[in-house]
């Protein structure tokens, strides 16, 4: 049996800066960069791989102080 990974999802509080990251640093390409109800999601990804990486917001309360989040 083999086992394949396609998605990723890893939940960052900055999405500007976690785009600098993976895009700039580590050379990713952006997919989707989508904005909805307050929230943002980007899918990045390796050029040539079918593996996506999505950088999401933590849901619950967008609102709360960086302290209260988590």
């Amino acid at each position: 049996m083999a086992l394949t990974v396609s998605t990723m999802f890893i939940p960052v509080h900055d999405p500007e800066a976690a785009l600098g990251f993976y895009r700039d640093a580590l050379g990713l390409e952006v997919r989707n960069d989508v904005s909805s109800d307050g929230f943002r999601w980007i899918t990045v990804g390796a050029p040539g791989q079918d593996v996506a990486i999505v950088l999401s917001q933590p849901h619950g309360r967008p609102r709360a102080t960086p302290s209260c989040r988590w």
